[in-house]
């Protein structure tokens, strides 16, 4: 009778499994009078990560509970069931249903009361490679996640970068602890290592139908204050390559008549640390265009908000420079908010850059509705320069490793200068308020610069917005080596009796894998060197890629050499903290015909003479009148 029995619960419990696949579209849920809470506690070790969740089901009346279903956004789990008060286990079901997995519970009529929640345990594992990065899921669907906890060998070190902010972090004997309370995303997203590389490929083609030649523009993610460019392949390499005011890279190619180039471009970005940056252009400031707000009540509304946080402001602001660093640092912050607060967006849209149009910051403050990625921009660089807060727009890529979507997309965010700290900052408002996170002062690894605008609102553009166009590769072990590498030789030309200067060329060649964003002269035996060189072939506004060539000329009058052997002590540098300083010597002796070296000596020695006759000359004059 016994064996009936049992046989007779297990068709009842298949029989509802299956009266469950054929009813409901989604996983059976607890009854929705029950809270669903989760906690998670994963171990990363060398080839899998094991993930235990407790399940904790309350009410606030007294319920019986026959079955209960969890549904785990990860595909093809094996799991295992337990009753967290008893140890024993629970008999439960799997089903797997695309990308997730539903766990059907027989809980045989619990009973959940006020005070003593019913709590299951899941246990599973997954696969995983030795590696830098990892991305795990911690979430039920359709129930809070309290905290998670995430535990791995302590030789990996403190994690570089989290998807969340951690809440705690502890050595265990041999092992770290980090604990996220409270996670917003379904996948938490840790990086390990010395730094943060992508991969990244550009292909653009080119076509020209015209009968002359035509100059295409390609701007390419350049060298900031957070990442630094590891070019691998530039092929074919740009007739010019140059910079712009705002540090924008722009290659230029020239395409013959009627036919087609085809460009790809191969290389690596690296996330780095902020730097101090001091060089502030003046028109970073400016109120112009979207960035200005006509509209006087938005000031009064801004310093009634800023009142309201605590923030002193004396009569008349109008200037961050003339708080003190603690009412900056409250403003700054505040600011911010008030962005964010201000403006609302449509939680439908897609993530990316839009073809829409741009309201401009004077209309944002007239209606706040249905504000796009730009919009936040526009509005938050127009208080910043309002304040006289140096900012500029930026356009980019984010890339997978948050978890915003399945892949990357192009996005708008903002830099503003921290006068405390002396060094630009990364905000992002809409990013923000559209994932209700926290992300004031984050690192924002995951934001790659591709061009920024401070000049200008509306250039320079992005030339490419396709993932066709555009491909990012996220290195788990990324590892690529930087080498800055500048070559120089001086030379100068033989110089003939009717040469008024001596010509001479420093030639630059970039032996590295990052490129030479400026040179300066340091200190040079050549009186005045600076007033000699060729404005046509200065290197100021030009960059020099690797594999490429650069030629400075200079023309130097014969008087300025005052030794038989010239020197050029030179200054290269990278945008970001790269700088290698090489001095060049030539012996110019042997280029100076000697006639001339003769001629010049007595040239020097009869002026001599004619001087001391006119100096002879005038005394006797002034005697013989006196």
């Amino acid at each position: 009778m016994r064996n009936l029995t049992g046989y007779l619960k297990r068709i009842v419990f298949l029989s509802s499994s299956l009266l469950f696949l054929i009813s409901f579209t989604k996983p059976l849920q607890a009854e929705d009078s029950f809270q669903i809470n989760t906690s998670f506690q994963h171990e990363i070790t060398s080839d899998q990560i094991n993930t235990e969740v407790i399940v904790n089901i309350s009410s606030d009346d007294s319920k019986v509970i026959s079955y209960y279903t969890a549904s785990i956004p990860e595909k093809d789990i094996n799991v295992k069931c337990f009753s967290v008060k008893t140890g024993k286990k629970i008999e439960c079901t799997e089903y797997h249903r695309g990308s997730n997995t539903d766990i059907l519970f027989n809980l045989n009529n619990s009973v959940v009361r006020k005070d003593t929640p019913l709590e299951v345990k899941i246990s599973y594992s997954k696969k995983s490679a030795e590696g830098n990065a990892y991305n795990i899921t911690s979430k039920v669907l359709d129930a809070n996640t309290n905290s998670v906890i995430i535990k791995y060998p302590k030789e990996k070190g403190e994690p570089l970068w989290t998807s969340d902010p951690l809440s705690n972090i502890k050595l265990i004997n041999d092992s770290y602890q980090v604990t996220i309370n409270k996670p917003l995303y379904s996948n938490i997203s840790l990086l390990f290592g010395r730094n943060i590389q992508y991969k990244f490929e550009v292909s653009r083609s080119f076509q020209n139908s015209t009968d002359d030649n035509e100059t295409f523009e390609l701007v390419l993610p350049p060298d900031t204050k957070d990442q630094i460019i590891i070019w691998d392949d530039i092929s074919p390499l740009p007739n010019s390559s140059t910079i712009d005011e705002d540090g924008n890279y722009i290659f230029k190619y020239i395409v013959s008549p009627n036919s087609t180039l085809d460009c790809k471009i191969k290389g690596y970005i690296e996330k780095v640390l902020s730097t101090e940056e001091s060089d502030i252009r003046t028109y970073l400031t400016k109120e112009t265009g979207y960035w200005n707000i006509t509209n006087t009540s938005e000031d009064k509304r801004v310093k009634t908000y800023m009142k309201k946080q605590g923030v002193n402001l004396p009569d008349g602001f109008d200037d961050i420079n003339t708080l003190d660093n603690p009412n900056k640092e409250l403003f700054y912050k505040n600011i911010y908010k008030y962005v964010v607060e201000k403006l609302n967006l449509d939680k439908t849209q897609t993530l990316g850059i839009e073809d829409i149009s741009r309201l401009g910051s004077t209309t944002l403050t007239e209606s706040a509705q249905n504000a796009k990625p730009i919009d936040y921009a526009d509005f938050y660089i127009a208080l910043l320069r309002k304040y006289n807060i140096p900012s500029r727009l930026v356009i980019g890529y984010v890339s997978k490793i948050s978890g915003y979507t399945s892949d990357g997309f192009y996005h708008y965010w903002v830099e503003y200068y921290d006068t405390m700290n002396s060094k630009w900052m990364t905000a992002d408002p809409f990013l923000e308020d559209y994932t209700q996170k926290d992300l004031f002062k984050s690192d924002f690894y995951d934001h790659l610069t591709i061009l920024r605008r401070g000049k200008s609102t509306v250039s320079p553009n992005i030339t490419f917005y396709s993932n066709t166009d555009f491909k990012v590769e996220f290195l788990s072990d990324g590892d690529k080596e930087k080498t800055f590498e500048p070559k120089t030789e001086l030379y100068f030309e033989e110089l003939k009796s009717t040469d008024k200067y001596l010509k001479g060329y420093i030639y630059i060649t970039n032996q590295g894998n990052i490129a030479i964003t400026s040179t300066s002269f340091l200190s040079s035996n050549i009186n005045n060197i600076l007033k000699y060189i060729d404005p046509v072939n200065n290197t100021t506004s030009h960059i020099i890629l690797p594999k490429q060539n650069a030629t400075i000329q200079m023309n130097i009058p014969y008087s300025s050499i005052s030794s038989p052997e010239l020197f050029v002590n030179l200054k290269f540098s990278n945008t970001s903290t790269n700088t290698k300083e090489i001095m060049v010597k030539q012996n110019v002796s042997e280029i100076i015909p000697i006639y001339i070296t003769l001629l010049s000596k007595f040239a020097s020695i009869l002026c001599f003479f004619i001087f001391i006759y006119l100096v002879y000359f005038v005394y006797r004059k002034i005697r013989k009148n006196g």
